[in-house]
C-alpha cells in the first residue's frame, strides 16, 4: 500500500511514551508512507533550535507532532516554535501541551471556558485550601505538575487532607507553586476514562490510583469498556475544540450529582486500546490529506 503512495514528511517532538510512539512510526511509514523526522530520537541530546531548523529546511514537513513530559526546559521548545512561526498545522496546540503540564491552569481553563461539564472545586492558594476545610471540606492534594516522566503516577498524588493538622503534615517541605489543591469528591474504587481521537470517542473504566492498596489479580487489572452518554460525549468533544486538542483523554468519576472531571491529558498513551495506534495514523494521515485537498482547492480557485 505504502508504494503507491507519494512520501510525506511529519515533524515529531516527542519525548513521552515512546514505546507507542514507535508503533504509530511503523505504522505511518508502512500504511501511508509517511515519515516521522523524529527531533528527540536521541534522548541523550537535549532540544536545539538549530537542529529543528535544519530539518525543517531538509524536508518538506506537513505536519507536526508535540507530546512532552512536564520539564521547566520545555519552555524553549515553545519559544522556537512560536518564533519560527510555521505554517504547518499541528495535532495539539502548543497553547494545549503547555497548559496541559499545569493542572492550575488546565482546570483554570475549564471553568472560564467549559460552562457545561462538571469539575470539582479547586483551591489556587493554601489560603483558599484553609478556607475550604473550615466548611468542612476535604481536599486532595497532588503536585500541579502532570506529565513527570520522572516520578511514578501513583507519587505525583500527596495525600487527602481531613483537617488542618493533616493538611499541613501533607504539605510539609513542598512549595506552594508545585502544589494542586482539589475538592476531594470521596473514594470511587473505579474511575472512567474516555479517550477521544478526532470524532471517535470510548470510553473505559479502570482501579482508581488512590484506592490501590492492595494487591489486583490480572483479570481484575483489565480496562473494560463501557457506555458514555451522549450529552457527556459532545461536551467532552467541545472541550478538545476549545483546548485546541484532537487526541486527547479525560478521567471522570460518577456521583449522585453526575458526571465530574478530574483530570485531562494531551495525546495519552492508549495502553489500553489495542486499535489506538491505527486510529491515530488513520487520523494524523486524514488531516494531512484534508490540508493537502484544501491547498488544491485554493490554488485552482486562484488559477
Amino acid at each position: 500500500m505504502a508504494n503507491n503512495i507519494k512520501k510525506t514528511y511529519i515533524l515529531a517532538i516527542v519525548n513521552r511514551d515512546r514505546e507507542i510512539f514507535n508503533k504509530i512510526k511503523k505504522f505511518l511509514l508502512t500504511n501511508y508512507n509517511i515519515y516521522v523526522v523524529d527531533l528527540l530520537k536521541n534522548e541523550q541530546k537535549p532540544f536545539d533550535k538549530k537542529v529543528l531548523v535544519k530539518k525543517l529546511k531538509k524536508y518538506p514537513i506537513s505536519f507536526i507532532i508535540l507530546k512532552l513530559t512536564t520539564h521547566k526546559d520545555n519552555i524553549v521548545i515553545y519559544k522556537a516554535l512560536q518564533e519560527l512561526d510555521l505554517n504547518i498545522p499541528i495535532l495539539n496546540s502548543i497553547n494545549s501541551v503547555k497548559m496541559c503540564e499545569s493542572r492550575k491552569e488546565t482546570f483554570q481553563l475549564l471553568e472560564k471556558r467549559i460552562k457545561k461539564l462538571k469539575i470539582p472545586q479547586t483551591y489556587y492558594s493554601i489560603n483558599e485550601a484553609v478556607k475550604a476545610l473550615l466548611k468542612k471540606n476535604q481536599i486532595i492534594i497532588k503536585l500541579d505538575s502532570h506529565n513527570l516522566g520522572n516520578v511514578p503516577k501513583n507519587d505525583r498524588i500527596i495525600g487527602i487532607a481531613k483537617n488542618f493538622n493533616e493538611f499541613y503534615d501533607l504539605i510539609h517541605g513542598y512549595d506552594e507553586r508545585d502544589l494542586f489543591f482539589q475538592q476531594y469528591l470521596g473514594r470511587h474504587d473505579m474511575i472512567n476514562k474516555v479517550y477521544v481521537i478526532g470524532r471517535w470517542v470510548v470510553s473505559v473504566v479502570s482501579h482508581n490510583r488512590l484506592n490501590l492498596n492492595y494487591n489486583l489479580s490480572p483479570l481484575e487489572l483489565v480496562h473494560i469498556r463501557v457506555p458514555i452518554a451522549e450529552d457527556l460525549k459532545r461536551r467532552i468533544k467541545r472541550l478538545g475544540r476549545k483546548f485546541g486538542m484532537s487526541i486527547f483523554g479525560v478521567d471522570y468519576v460518577l456521583t449522585d450529582e453526575g458526571s465530574y472531571i478530574v483530570d485531562i491529558n494531551d495525546f495519552p498513551s492508549f495502553r489500553s486500546i489495542p486499535e489506538g495506534i491505527s486510529l491515530i495514523s488513520d487520523h494524523i494521515y486524514n488531516l494531512i490529506n484534508i490540508r493537502e485537498q484544501h491547498y488544491k482547492t485554493k490554488v485552482k480557485i486562484k488559477g
